[in-house]
């Protein structure tokens, strides 16, 4: 892992080389040094971080405690009340001072920001994600340039809207606090204000570069890449070249993919902004696909412009052709991904904000949560509305990894207002993020807002207010999302799918049949995992189902004497719904219902912890499997959510420090490109097998039922041709063939497909719920062998071992975990890590569901 990971810093450092550095032509310096960060008021200075935030620099100044341990997030609502002030002052050599342009470009300062240079202001921003661009080369001078950032705090700038506006707008906060509630007024990342699973830190900072731009004649700022009528055969570029020149003149355009010239033109350019076409075709191209489909191939497209000086940016582009199909059939209304003409089942997850501090998420976590989405099978991340437009290397990554991107604009869970500078300011945003992004093969569909439609329609916010705000509002939420949003789209990326809102099939419309579907019965409705099972969308976007994090992330944010279920801390660590309903057991008291259901009690708070991800694992399991099974009516499913912003109980399936969940060892299981599912029906068992490859499989069938103590009760093998991009029963067994008149809580149906000697996908059935399965505690043989990156673990068992969980102190990666080992069975695990031998020995800990009761 590190070896690569060195590679990929590298790779950076040359992209950022080809991406941002000059041949002479253009200058561009970050200016990222010598910031200092004051209280606005008083006169005590810090040094300070850019990109950073206000938290991070108090932490790293030892002003405040680590906002994520205990219950300190309590204490440091302060932070978000005041004003700070951030400063610094460079030097510009006497080269970069002659340049005819000099500008300022702001990529994200967080929020609102009165911007000066050498004191004269230059900009008040108002939008976290928006970047700004300011010319400055008056101000200027070689030595000493003072540049001034007064951030403004959000209250201040929102609750005199909030108390003025003629109603009020509603949102979701995990808060039951008026002043939060100007979230909406605000363009800033909505979970700073706290969600049911994250912190509320209300943040604010330099949060991405900040760069002086220098150049002379010619600048060229953005191409967009279409691809039309993409095949094997050919593709069909069509490049939009934007272009700055200070004067009228002659200038030529050149495109080189893959270090080869593909076409060139002179063309005559205006002083300035311009924009200049130029297309060609990719014979024979290398198509992109996503992850399990095929290959992930990027061309090197170089874009120059030259004159008398001369700029160019370079892409990685995938070749690929992408749709949302929305047609008519005797269901409803389909609504599924095609890429390059085949019908994708997409397999994926929601994703927030890796953290609350955002200048915290390094190349390295981002590499980790997109490679382990690839690793466990996906295809598609759902970037939700309430956290931030990701920084480059998300998308990058993704194209990388064959990740599919829903990408979501930063509206979520709340009424907005329409006012006519609120409009204007989304409509940059829109351009600006979109512009950043749209040449991204990964990138699948745009969509709106999280849940603002069914939050009106079915949260019982149109109730609280009149006839006539009702229809105010609603003419003022279709002014942003059936207006603004896509008109403005059209004019920067007219090529993908535009979804107003999710869940949604059309305004005021959630039916199951026409469109995507959040379906929280199973949770929120304390409805029994057999749900998943008729709850059913085209598109399954959101659903879920809360755990632990494992006990190495619990030790870093309690002490011993709070690790216990309903201690403060713990409960400060469970946001679910806490504080809005007045209940902070709330969450618990969920995992506890369906605890109950499935599982005997735990016998201490380690088992506790244990059983609730196996218990989330098995819910999850049981969604993803319906949602399979029913493909093509079901043609998505995204759980909710992949990853944390802070240690927390979540729905996550990878906690906050990178600890891969039983749910993620689960969903690299059953998004498996070919699985078995079993459905009992009435007295026989249904078997399913289930394919995303493009090609029919010839396999064979197995059926294995055993006792727990390896005795086998039944067998059946039958051959079969798997059907290419297709679920579908190949087999019904009667139950009572399948019990052979045993006892049916000792019995395990295992279902193997085998192919080419090969077995490449088991799954196993049992008739009760884990709590009446007469398990008894196995005796689990362990084996260890040196390898590359760690060792080998060789586990064999003499009774039935479910769920065996195994941990090093946080120290090591576990290939596969959370598994049922079966009599006899030898199973080869690998695990990553530097410990020695004697070490591994020491700190090893295998369990089974039997060790927790």
């Amino acid at each position: 892992m590190k070896k690569y990971f060195y590679v990929f810093v590298v790779m950076l450092i040359i992209s950022s080389y080809l991406f941002g550095q000059s041949d002479g032509s253009k200058i561009q310096m970050e200016i990222s040094k010598g910031w200092l960060f004051s209280q606005a008021g008083t006169d005590k200075w810090y040094p300070a971080f850019s990109p950073g935030c206000v938290h991070t620099d108090l932490l790293n100044n030892r002003l405040i405690p680590d906002p994520y341990v205990g219950t300190n997030e309590k204490d440091l609502q302060w932070i978000g009340e005041k004003d700070w002030i951030y400063q610094t002052t460079f030097d510009v050599d006497k080269k970069t001072l002659a340049m005819k342009n000099i500008e300022l470009d702001f990529k994200g300062l967080d929020t609102y920001a009165d911007v000066s240079l050498n004191g004269t202001k230059i900009l008040s921003a108002d939008n976290m994600f928006r970047e700004w661009q300011v010319d400055c080369k008056n101000l200027l001078k070689e030595n000493g340039n003072l540049l001034s950032i007064h951030f403004k705090n959000v209250f201040t700038e929102n609750l005199p809207k909030y108390n003025n506006a003629p109603y009020r707008l509603q949102s979701f906060d995990n808060n039951d606090q008026a002043d939060i509630k100007i979230n909406m007024y605000s363009r800033k990342a909505g979970f700073h204000f706290g969600w049911d699973w994250g912190p509320r830190l209300i943040t604010c900072g330099i949060y991405k570069p900040i760069f002086l731009v220098a150049w002379n004649d010619i600048k060229l700022n953005d191409v967009q890449i279409i691809q039309k009528d993409v095949s094997s055969k050919n593709a069909a570029v069509y490049s939009n070249m934007e272009i700055s020149s200070d004067k009228n003149q002659n200038a030529t355009a050149e495109v080189m993919v893959n270090g080869r010239v593909l076409t060139r033109k002179v063309i005559q350019l205006v002083k300035g902004n311009n924009t200049v076409p130029l297309n060609f075709d990719l014979k024979n191209p290398r198509l992109w696909w996503p992850n399990g489909l095929g290959e992930q191939y990027l061309y090197r497209f170089r874009y120059t412009i030259s004159s008398n000086t001369e700029d160019s940016k370079e892409y990685r582009i995938g070749i690929r052709s992408i749709e949302v199909v929305r047609e008519k059939d005797s269901t409803g209304t389909s609504f599924y991904l095609k890429v390059n003409g085949v019908p994708v089942f997409a397999k994926g997850a929601n994703y927030i904000p890796q953290d609350n501090f955002q200048n915290r998420v390094t190349p390295e976590r981002y590499l980790h949560i997109i490679k382990s989405a690839a690793d466990a099978n996906m295809n598609i991340l759902r970037v939700w509305g309430g956290g931030i437009y990701e920084n480059d290397i998300f998308y990058d990554l993704c194209d990388k990894y064959g990740i599919l991107v829903w990408q979501e604009f930063m509206f979520a869970c709340g009424m907005y207002p329409s006012d006519e500078h609120y409009i204007d300011n989304i409509k940059h945003e829109v351009i600006d993020n979109v512009k950043r992004i749209r040449n991204h093969a990964c990138l699948a569909i745009y969509c709106g807002n999280n849940e603002n439609e069914i939050s009106w329609f079915q949260w019982g916010w149109k109730q609280m207010y009149n006839e006539d705000i009702q229809k105010k509002y609603e003419a003022d939420y279709k002014k942003i999302f059936y207006e603004a949003i896509p008109t403005t789209l059209k004019e920067v990326d007219n090529t993908r799918y535009y979804h107003p809102s999710s869940p949604s099939g059309g305004f005021d419309n959630f039916s199951y049949n026409d469109g995507d579907a959040h379906y929280w019965g199973v949770w929120h409705g304390k409805e029994p995992f057999e749900s998943f099972n008729t709850n059913i969308a085209r598109f399954m976007s959101e659903y879920g189902f809360q755990s632990y994090p494992e006990m190495s992330t619990i030790e870093k944010f309690a002490k011993p004497e709070e690790i216990q279920l309903h201690s403060e801390v713990m409960l400060a660590h469970q946001r679910c719904m806490a504080d809005a309903r007045k209940d902070k057991e709330y969450g618990n008291r969920l995992i506890q219902t369906y605890m109950e259901r499935q599982f005997k009690q735990p016998k201490n708070f380690e088992s506790y912890v244990y059983v609730s991800q196996v218990l989330q694992a098995e819910g999850i399991k049981r969604a993803i499997l319906a949602h399979r099974r029913n493909m093509p009516k079901c043609m998505g499913t995204m759980y909710w959510q992949i990853d944390d912003c802070w240690p927390v109980a979540s729905w996550s399936s990878i906690d906050y420090y990178g600890n891969w969940k039983a749910l993620h060892y689960y969903v690299k299981r059953f998004y498996e490109p070919v699985i078995i599912d079993q459905e009992q029906k009435d007295n026989a068992l249904d078997f399913y097998i289930i394919s995303d490859k493009l090609e029919p499989l010839q396999a064979e069938l197995k059926i294995d039922v055993y006792n727990f103590d390896g005795t086998e009760v039944y067998a059946k093998s039958v051959p079969v041709v798997v059907e290419a991009n297709k679920s579908r029963i190949y087999l019904s067994i009667a139950k009572d063939s399948l019990i052979q008149n045993q006892d049916s809580t000792r019995l395990v149906v295992v279902s193997s497909l085998v192919s080419e000697s090969k077995v490449i996908s088991q799954n196993e059935f049992y008739f009760v719920k884990e709590k009446d399965l007469a398990l008894e505690r196995p005796h689990i043989d362990i084996e260890y062998y040196k390898a590359t990156d760690g060792y080998t673990i060789s586990l064999k068992t003499d009774k039935l071992a479910k769920d065996v969980f195994l941990s090093i102190d946080g120290n090591g990666f576990f290939a596969d975990n959370y598994f049922d080992l079966l009599p006899g069975e030898k199973k080869q695990i690998e695990l990553k890590t530097r410990a020695s031998i004697d070490q591994l020995k020491k700190n090893i800990k295998v369990i089974s569901l039997t060790d927790s009761f």
